[in-house]
Formats: structure tokens, C-alpha cells, sequence
């Protein structure tokens, strides 16, 4: 986890943008075809069939009048929405008077490993061709839902034969490279921050709001959607078709600060970043890649809206991924005129296609490589409440904090709308900055641009810091929750891990003034 990824993954100021919605495409839905609607991590929706008196019972992800469920029957199309449980309970099905139910197999626990959730879905679509007659599907994805329906995309080579068709996958939300508040959640164990040194330090800073966002997320979030983790997790997905995918941006920050925010974490949608909805290129705020999962993408826009209804009260909105109209809108007209010239998977030549492209990327899968991270300086106040702050250096603040330049104080931005955290860009201050309270922190990118430069090759690991001026220099890699020296010279062996897991690499360092400095790298294997 870098350093500087946890200070800014809470990062947010509302700002509104006003999406125009695409006009309709007249379409006659198939009558063996469905959408089926996904919802998401710590969810419950109920298996809801295309019956008439299902309209509006498709549990609280769905429901709405104004989403996208209730416009797709209103036009005639059939829907369905996936059984999704926290750790598999759901409630009551609703279906027509002697209408089939999905077994319990076909349950995803929306607090579950994610391609255990896609062989769930798998199942559920197995169940929706055999006991419905249904050999097309499109599926619509909310949140985590749509990691899930990629990898039951990917796993459809060992699906049965009775599997329908995945015609499309639509997205709302989801974090195609990861959650930053997962990221920063990582860091949180029953109501602590369990890190060492520097994290330990912007851990406990930003403490007061992480319980607000650890109830979002759900356990396995703190894993299975980190940054890190699906950075090797997506090189080990296919899917033969196009990705619409849209994003949240209710959450932002103004143009005095925002120009320092890589679109991983802002604008977002209070849990996923703009650029993770979108399946875009992103940079850490150390510099360090956030590379788009290796799927062909189309853009259905970034809206005003929150990830779902329980950030709504938090972030003082209404609108979410899943009741907004133009979103809706959105949504049914990918429905209405799936991109691509092929299924996303099905059929004997989808199924071969899917087998053959999986294999490839099982053969191509990296074995060796460079990463280089930027070092980041980490400051906190010297006895006396003061900062030596440089122009752009930015402060975070607990809520009781104030900065003042000489006379003048200055403005910092409420995150996450908790008006218990704040982030302030400092300006050019010849006395220096005051602050009140210790335990404030400024972060500044390293003028120097020394960096460290990490190299792998199969389990061997070696690490250089580049450029001069840095003294004490350590570096580690983790095992678990400790952090073990890397020798100074030479080549060491990285922990034992499993496929697609993270082996994070560390260097921390002083200058001759004290300063601390420090720069991560995380390797998938």
C-alpha cells in the first residue's frame, strides 16, 4: 500500500456535472433473451423473475422506479436480477404463482471471494436457460457486480452446454483497478490502524472517518478490491467483447487542489474513483502506473451520482448508480444495441474462443519486470505547530486544526463530508505555515526526483534507490503484516504467494535534515 495512496483515498469536495442522456434506440427484444442485474459487495437482492408483479421488488440496489430495471421492462424486455446475499442470505424470491426458484448454489455472497461469486453466477445463468428458456443475456453489473460478471465471463470454458449466450456486460461503478477506500481500509483492524512507521503515522490521522467507510465495504473488500490485488487479478481475465462502463463523479475536489489528484481517487463516487469506474490509466500520487484491465472499453459517461444509497446520507445526495435516470437511459440503450461485432462468450465457437484466449493469457502471464516509484516526503509539525512548506505541498488536518500563513488562515477542503478531516494546498509562505495540533502531516513530491527502481525475475526481487542526498536507507518487502530488510546488496527472494497476489517493496530513507522520506512499488505475481 503506498503511503501516499492512504493519505488521499478518502479525498472529497461536491462539485455537479450535468451529463446529457443518448436518445432512445428502438429495439424488439428476443423473447428467449433477458438482462440480468448484478448487484454488488455487501448487498442483498432477492432473485426476482420477469413476472409483472416482480416490478419494484428487486430489493434496495434496484428497486427504484427511476433505474434501469424498471425502464427495461416498461419496454418490454425480460429481467431478472441474480440472488446476492451478505455471506449467501437472501430474502424471498419473488416470481409468478409456480415459477422456479435458482438453487442454492446459484447464490452469490456479495461479501465472497470474487471468482467463487462468478462461478455463482455461472450457475444462476445455468439455472435461467434451463428453467426459463433463456439463451441470451445481458448483463448489467453495479459495484462489485461487475468483477463478478467478468469473471464468470472468463470461467464460462467450464461452464455446461445449457449456458445462454452473454450477448454484453454493462457496469455501474465498479472498480475495474480497484477501491481506493479499499486500499486505505486495509489498514484498519478492529478499529486500529495495524501498520508500522510512516503509514502508521497518516493511519492514524485519517482514523476518525475510516469506520464511515469500512462499513461500506465489507471484509473481503479490504483484499479483493484493492488497487494491488486486481492489478494481477486482471491479467488473468478475458472477455471477447466490449465493456460499457460508467461512473460516479458526485465526489470531487475544486481546481486549487484538484490538479495534484490523479482520477484514481478523485472525482469519484465516495468509493470508486472516476478513473477505476472507467476502466482508465490512472497514477498513484507517488507516480507509480494504475494500469486499465486489458479489455476493450466503451464510454457511457461519468455522472453527479454516489456508488449507492448508503453514501447518499453521508455525501447529502440522493442520486446513486442505480437510481439515476439518465443513467437508466444509459443503460438501455446499450441493451437495446449491444457494442461489438460478437457476444462477450457462448456458444461452441464463444466457448472455444473464451478456452483459447484464456490459455494465451495464461501463457503470457509476466514473470519478470521494472516498476519505479517516486519518493514522497512526509512531514509533521516541528514542536513549535510549524511547517517549512514549499509551494503545492499539501496538509491534511484532523477537524480541529487550523493553518494560518502569518495573519492569514487558510482555506481546507471537508473530506468525504465527515467535517472531521480536511486537506489544504499550501502557497509560498516566507514566516512558514502554523498549525494547530500535532498531529497534522503534509506530504511533497521529492524535488529532487530520486525514485526507487525495483526489478523481478521469477522469485528473485533487487532494489535501487536512485539519486543522491538520502541517507539511512532501508529496504523491505511483506509478509503478511511485517515487514522484513532486503539485503544491500544482491538479490533476495520474494515471500511465497499465491497466483495474482501482491508482494509489496518499500524504501524509506532520511535526508540530511531529518526528513522522512519514502517510495513503494507493489508486484503481482
Amino acid at each position: 500500500m503506498h503511503a501516499s495512496r492512504q493519505l488521499l483515498a478518502c479525498l472529497a469536495a461536491a462539485v455537479l456535472f450535468a451529463a446529457a442522456a443518448p436518445s432512445l434506440a428502438a429495439a424488439a427484444p428476443a423473447p428467449d433473451s433477458a438482462v440480468v442485474f448484478v448487484s454488488g459487495f455487501t448487498t442483498t437482492t432477492p432473485f426476482t423473475s420477469s413476472a409483472p408483479q416482480c416490478a419494484g421488488q428487486e430489493g434496495p440496489t434496484w428497486g427504484a422506479p427511476t433505474g434501469a430495471p424498471e425502464q427495461l421492462r416498461a419496454a418490454g424486455y425480460a429481467v431478472f436480477t441474480a440472488p446476492v446475499g451478505n455471506h449467501g442470505k437472501v430474502t424471498a424470491p419473488c416470481t409468478a404463482p409456480g415459477q422456479p426458484v435458482p438453487p442454492g448454489s446459484a447464490t452469490i455472497d456479495s461479501n465472497g471471494d470474487v471468482d467463487a461469486n462468478g462461478q455463482a453466477l455461472l450457475t444462476f445463468l445455468s439455472f435461467l436457460r434451463v428453467d426459463y428458456g433463456i439463451t441470451n443475456v445481458q448483463l448489467v453489473g453495479h459495484s462489485d457486480g461487475g468483477l463478478w460478471s467478468r469473471s464468470a465471463i472468463t470461467q464460462y470454458p467450464t461452464a455446461t452446454a445449457a449456458t445462454p449466450t452473454i450477448q454484453s456486460l454493462t457496469t455501474l461503478g465498479t472498480p475495474h483497478t480497484g477501491s481506493f477506500g479499499a486500499d486505505l481500509a486495509e489498514y484498519v483492524h478492529d478499529g486500529r490502524c495495524d501498520t508500522t512507521g510512516i503509514e502508521q503515522d497518516i493511519c492514524e490521522v485519517v482514523l476518525p472517518v475510516l469506520d464511515d467507510l469500512i462499513a461500506n465495504l465489507g471484509d473481503d473488500a479490504l483484499k479483493e478490491l484493492s488497487s494491488s490485488y486486481l492489478a494481477g487479478w486482471n491479467r488473468q481475465q478475458t472477455i471477447g467483447c466490449p465493456v460499457t462502463v460508467v461512473a460516479g463523479t458526485y465526489v470531487s475536489l475544486p481546481s486549487w487542489i484538484g490538479w495534484a489528484v490523479p482520477n484514481y481517487y478523485a472525482p469519484d463516487d465516495g468509493i470508486v474513483g472516476e478513473a477505476s469506474g472507467l476502466n482508465e490509466n490512472s497514477l498513484s500520487l507517488t507516480l507509480q502506473q494504475i494500469s486499465a484491465a486489458p479489455f476493450q472499453t466503451i464510454d457511457g459517461g461519468a455522472f453527479p451520482v454516489v456508488h449507492s444509497a448508503t453514501l447518499s446520507s453521508l455525501l447529502g445526495t440522493p442520486n446513486t448508480l442505480t437510481n439515476y435516470a439518465a443513467i437508466a437511459t444509459q443503460v438501455q440503450n446499450t441493451i437495446a444495441s449491444p457494442p461489438g461485432s460478437a457476444a462477450c462468450v457462448g456458444g461452441s465457437a464463444g466457448a472455444a474462443k473464451a478456452a483459447g484466449a484464456s490459455r494465451a493469457a495464461a501463457a503470457v502471464k509476466p514473470s519478470s519486470g521494472t516498476l519505479r516509484s517516486r519518493f514522497a516526503t512526509l512531514l509533521a509539525p516541528d514542536r513549535a505547530g510549524r511547517f517549512a512548506a514549499r509551494p503545492r505541498d499539501i496538509a491534511l488536518l484532523p477537524g480541529r486544526a487550523r493553518v494560518r500563513c502569518g495573519r492569514r488562515s487558510l482555506a481546507a477542503v471537508p473530506l468525504l463530508g465527515s467535517r472531521r478531516l480536511f486537506v489544504t494546498v499550501l502557497p509560498r509562505c516566507r514566516g512558514g505555515i502554523a498549525v494547530s495540533g500535532r498531529r497534522a502531516l503534509i506530504v511533497r513530491s521529492d524535488a529532487a526526483a530520486r525514485s526507487l527502481e525495483v526489478g523481478w525475475r521469477g522469485t528473485a526481487v533487487s532494489a535501487t534507490v536512485r539519486g543522491r542526498g538520502l541517507r539511512d536507507v532501508r529496504i523491505e518487502t511483506k509478509t503478511g503484516t511485517r515487514w522484513r530488510p532486503l539485503p544491500r546488496s544482491g538479490r533476495a527472494l520474494l515471500p511465497l504467494t499465491s497466483a495474482g497476489a501482491r508482494v509489496p517493496v518499500r524504501a524509506i530513507a532520511r535526508d540530511a535534515r531529518g526528513h522522512r522520506y519514502v517510495a513503494t512499488a507493489q508486484l503481482a505475481r
